[in-house]
C-alpha cells in the first residue's frame, strides 16, 4: 500500500489529490442543530453512553473519566438566557471536555488517580471559568496519564484510553481522554495541558488540532501543578478555525485577526528543523519521512520558502527531575482548600494508591522542593529560548517545521522518537496538526514551532495547511452498546474499572495493562460475555508504518 494511504472507495478526493479523502464531517454528537441547547448537550451525553465503554469493536474508548450530572441544568439555564434576550456567547452552547487536572466546581478532580478520587475542588480553574463564560457547556472531565505522567493514556482511576482510530494502539498522552473525545466526534473541543507534547502527540495521533501556548500566555490557575516550570493549559479542536476561537476566549491577549488562515503564504519563510542539540529530529520511517516531504511541498506551493535540514546547536533539550522539583508543596497549597481525604503530596505519596513502579520514598522524593534545580530548569528554558529566537532572526524565519512523532502515526507502544523536548524546555509556542495518513490510515502529525508571542501567525499557516492539505479518512465507527448506561451507572462504573485495572498490574511496570485485558476487565464489569479475555479475537499485528 501507498505510504499516504490513497482515498478508500466512496470518500471524496481533496482538490489537491495527494491521496487524502474523505470529508470529515461534524460530530455525529454536535452533527445537526437542536431546537435548544439542552436537547443538544442531551444528544452529546447519549452518544458517550452508547460508546464511550463500548467494546464490540475492541478496547474500549475510555475517553470520558466521569460525565457532568449538572450539564442539562446549565444548558437549560443557557436556553433559558437566550429566551430572555441574553447575548449568545463566543462558545455558545459548545459540549466541552475538560481534563481530569483541571479544577472544576461541578465535578471531583483526581488527576487520573485512585488516591484522588472524590477530591472536589471549590471553584473552577480560570481556564475553565473563562470557557463557560463564553458559552460552553462542561459535559465531563476526560481520562489522562496519572499526574500527568506519560504519553500512554494510562490511570489508576479510570485505567487505560484507546486511539480513537485503533483502540489497541496508544493514545498519546498525557491529554489522552480529551484528544479521543474530540476525534471520537463526542465534544468539538477539549481542555487539556502540556508539559512534553501531553497535547501535541495525542492530537495528532487521534486526527485533532492544538496548539501548546507561549508559556505563561494563558493562565494555569487551578490546574494541578506538576511541572510549573514548564507545564501550559491548552485546547484540542476538530480543526484550525475552532482552536483560533477556543484560544481567543481562553488568552486575553489573544488577537484573533492574525490567527486566521491567510490567502498565500508568500513572504513566509519556514525550515525543516534537523537537529535541536543533540537531539536528532529527522524522521525514523518512510511514512514519517513522506508526510514531512508533504508538508514541505504543500507550503511551497502556497507561496513559502522552505529550507531544509536546519541546524541549531547548544540547546540542552533532556527533560529530568528539575523540571518538577517543588511541585509538590504547590499541589499542597491547591489540595489544602478541597474537603478531601487526601491534603497534600505526602498523603498521595502514603496513600498504597500510586503506580505500580512508584514507591512511596520515590514518589515524597520526585516532588521534594530543591530551589537549586528549580533555578537550573528555569536557566536551561531562558538559554534555549534565546537560541531558537536567535536562530529564527538570524535566517529570518517565520517556523521550524518538525514531527511530533519521528516514526510517525501511533503504534502500540509509546514512541522512543517523540520530539516534545523542543517547545517544552523552550517555552515556545508549537501548533500541531495532522498531515496525512500512512499506510495503515493512521494520522501522521506535523508540529510548528515560532518565537515567543507569535502563536496566533502558527495558528494562520497551520489553518491555511490543513485547508491545502485537504480533509482526512475519519475515524473507524465504534459500535455502540445494545443496552447504554445512565449517566450515574458510567460515573459509578469508571472508577471501578480503574480499581479492577490498577488491581490487576499491582507489581507490574505501567505498561502492562495490555488492551485485550482492560477489554475483558471492561466487559466483565459491563455483563457482556467473555472468560478474561481468552476467547477475545486477538488484536490485529502491527502493520509497518
Amino acid at each position: 500500500m501507498d505510504l499516504l494511504q490513497r482515498p478508500r472507495t466512496g470518500m471524496a478526493t481533496a482538490s489537491l489529490g495527494a491521496g487524502l479523502a474523505l470529508v470529515l464531517g461534524a460530530p455525529a454528537a454536535v452533527a445537526g442543530p437542536a431546537s435548544t441547547c439542552e436537547a443538544r448537550i442531551r444528544a452529546v451525553q447519549v452518544e458517550i453512553l452508547s460508546r464511550n465503554l463500548a467494546t464490540a469493536s475492541g478496547p474500549p474508548l475510555n475517553a470520558f473519566q466521569q460525565l457532568n450530572p449538572y450539564a442539562l441544568e446549565q444548558a437549560a439555564a443557557l436556553d433559558r438566557a437566550r429566551a430572555a434576550g441574553g447575548p449568545a456567547g463566543p462558545l455558545d452552547c459548545l459540549p466541552l471536555a475538560v481534563k481530569d487536572n483541571f479544577a472544576t466546581a461541578d465535578q471531583p478532580m483526581a488527576a487520573g488517580s485512585l488516591a484522588l478520587l472524590g477530591n472536589q475542588p471549590a471553584a473552577d480553574a480560570e481556564a475553565v471559568a473563562r470557557l463557560r463564560a463564553a458559552g460552553a457547556i462542561v459535559v465531563g472531565t476526560t481520562t489522562m496519564d496519572e499526574f500527568a505522567f506519560g504519553i500512554r493514556g494510562l490511570s489508576g482511576a479510570a485505567g487505560r484510553v484507546g486511539n480513537a482510530y485503533d483502540p489497541w494502539l496508544s493514545p498519546g498522552g498525557s491529554s489522552s481522554g480529551s484528544a479521543v473525545a474530540v476525534a471520537a466526534g463526542f465534544v468539538p473541543l477539549a481542555l487539556g495541558s502540556d508539559n512534553c507534547g501531553s497535547l501535541r502527540l495525542p492530537a495528532v495521533y487521534n486526527g485533532a488540532v492544538t496548539l501548546r501556548p507561549t508559556q505563561g500566555r494563558v493562565s494555569s490557575a487551578g490546574l494541578l501543578p506538576l511541572g510549573f516550570v514548564n507545564g501550559t493549559p491548552g485546547l484540542i479542536a476538530r480543526d484550525m478555525g475552532l482552536l483560533a476561537r477556543g484560544l481567543a476566549v481562553l488568552d486575553p491577549s489573544w488577537r484573533p485577526g492574525r490567527a486566521a488562515a491567510p490567502p498565500d503564504l508568500r513572504g513566509r519563510r519556514l525550515a525543516v528543523l534537523a537537529k535541536a542539540g543533540d537531539q536528532d529530529l529527522a524522521p525514523t520511517t518512510a511514512a514519517a519521512a513522506a508526510a514531512l516531504r508533504r508538508a514541505v511541498a504543500l507550503l511551497r506551493a502556497a507561496g513559502a520558502e522552505v529550507v531544509e535540514a536546519l541546524v541549531v546547536s547548544g540547546l540542552d533539550t533532556r527533560l529530568g527531575s528539575d523540571f518538577v522539583k517543588g511541585s509538590g508543596r504547590r499541589i499542597d497549597a491547591q489540595l489544602a482548600r478541597y474537603p478531601g481525604s487526601r491534603r497534600s503530596w505526602d498523603d498521595i505519596c502514603g496513600s498504597a494508591r500510586l503506580p505500580p513502579e512508584w514507591t512511596p520514598a520515590k514518589c515524597r522524593d520526585l516532588m521534594a522542593s530543591d530551589p537549586a534545580a528549580e533555578a537550573r530548569a528555569r536557566r536551561r528554558m531562558a538559554a534555549n529560548r534565546q537560541r531558537l529566537e536567535q536562530a529564527l532572526v538570524a535566517q529570518r524565519l517565520d517556523g521550524l517545521l518538525l514531527l511530533p512523532d519521528r516514526r510517525g502515526g501511533a503504534q502500540r507502544e509509546p514512541s522512543p522518537a517523540i520530539t516534545c523536548m523542543v517547545s517544552s524546555t523552550s517555552g515556545l509556542p508549537a501548533v500541531a496538526l495532522p498531515l496525512a495518513v500512512d499506510g495503515r490510515g493512521l494520522p501522521v502529525g506535523l508540529e510548528i514551532l515560532g518565537g515567543g508571542g507569535r502563536d496566533e501567525e502558527l495558528v494562520a499557516i497551520a489553518a491555511l495547511l490543513e485547508a491545502r492539505r485537504g480533509p482526512l479518512p475519519a475515524p473507524r465507527p465504534v459500535v455502540p452498546l445494545a443496552s447504554p448506561l445512565d449517566l450515574a451507572g458510567h460515573n459509578r462504573l469508571v472508577p471501578l474499572l480503574g480499581w479492577n485495572a490498577w488491581r490487576s498490574r499491582r507489581g507490574e511496570t505501567l505498561g502492562d495493562l495490555e488492551p485485550a485485558r482492560f477489554r475483558a476487565l471492561t466487559r466483565e464489569l459491563l455483563g457482556r460475555p467473555g472468560d478474561g479475555g481468552k476467547s477475545e479475537p486477538a488484536p490485529p499485528a502491527p502493520a509497518s508504518p
